[in-house]
């Protein structure tokens, strides 16, 4: 009977052709304490959460301004275990956000843009801006009247973006302002436009990752561990921790669907849009009238798209990847967090 098992588990691993892809696998090293590498698996788990969940929230949900609401309500209140399925997904869709920011801050810092990396570093930079459309578009679907706010005060930044603003800000609301259209054009972009583009953008992050890398003896290095066992069973820890913690916050920290849509309210006094636009609400709170003879929030949001693109060439300004890249980018952080700060008070 044993010997049978072992020919059984031989059949199968010579038709899937696996020892050979551990051994490929094992071949390859990476660094011991690199935690943008965890952050890369821990942004691709959370999204495959989100789709999950948001495959089944799909089955409930009915993308009519009139319906809505309180097809949600229905989820949250009536479907069994809808409730904790909605808040999980909520969850995992902030976590999706700040993992890809954190991972990208700590490729950033460690400067691994540089050659031969030039192409992922675009196409994760590609990938945050998807994801906070993904995230965005999410916040919307609820159509109450906190998403409504969201997507007025959302679609207002779009305005002020150079060449494109009028235009953008149009595509965005379906019209000149926020209606039913809206909700239509944000629920085709969260469960088919972004969700593609997202998928060919993180595919093909994951192969130029590979297609660059290069097998490292083990007696390179000290401080690296082969990518197969070590790395993808600490990663799996670690996976799950991040499922401990969204189960977590999905149980005991339930967010508020609030009241449904009404245009002809006004909005709530210090309405705020999703935490990942703080930062950019607070530019447009604080910005003058005028600078340089242009709208001030205007200008400032100008220049915000200009420090966007320096980032995107960032591998082909500073090909060294000099120590004042790494620097600039704690203070990045540090002005961004301050923003943030600023406009919740």
């Amino acid at each position: 009977m044993s010997a049978a098992r072992d020919d059984s588990g031989g059949w199968l691993r010579e038709r899937l052709g696996w020892a050979p892809l551990t051994a490929a696998l094992a071949a390859y090293r990476i660094p011991r304490g690199n935690i943008a590498f965890y952050l890369g698996g821990t942004t691709l788990f959370l999204l495959l959460v989100q789709v999950a969940s948001g495959i089944m929230l799909t089955l409930y949900y009915k993308p009519d301004a009139a319906q809505a609401f309180r097809s949600v309500e229905r989820i949250t209140g009536e479907i069994e275990y809808g409730n904790l399925v909605h808040s999980f997904h909520v969850w995992s869709s902030d976590l999706f956000i700040a993992c890809l920011f954190a991972h990208l801050f700590f490729v950033l810092v460690r400067r691994g843009f540089r050659a031969p990396h030039e192409l992922s570093w675009l196409t994760g930079l590609m990938g945050l801006v998807l994801g906070v459309g993904l995230a965005f578009t999410g916040d919307i679907l609820p159509w109450s009247q906190r998403a409504y706010t969201d997507a007025r005060v959302g679609s207002e930044f779009a305005k002020y973006v150079p060449l494109v603003g009028t235009w953008l800000n149009r595509f965005l609301r379906g019209g000149d302002e926020v209606t039913s259209n809206t909700l239509v054009h944000a629920y085709g972009f969260h469960v088919a436009a972004l969700p593609a583009a997202l998928t060919l953008v993180v595919a093909l992050h994951i192969f130029l990752l590979t297609r660059r890398s290069t097998p490292v003896p083990e007696e390179a290095s000290r401080e690296t561990i082969p990518l197969y066992p070590d790395f993808f069973v600490r990663q799996a820890a670690a996976l799950t921790a991040v499922l401990v913690v969204i189960m977590t916050l999905a149980i005991f920290f339930e967010r508020p669907l609030g009241i449904a849509a009404d245009p002809r309210l006004s909005s709530p006094g210090g309405a705020m849009p999703p935490w990942y636009f703080l930062a950019i609400h607070q530019i447009l709170r604080a910005a003058p009238t005028e600078l340089l003879g242009i709208d001030g929030a205007r200008f400032l949001v100008s220049a915000a798209c200009l420090l966007g693109l320096l980032v995107a060439a960032l591998p082909f300004i500073d090909r060294r990847g000099s120590k004042a890249t790494a620097v600039l980018a704690w203070v990045l952080l540090f002005v961004l967090i301050l923003l943030a700060a600023s406009a919740l008070n």
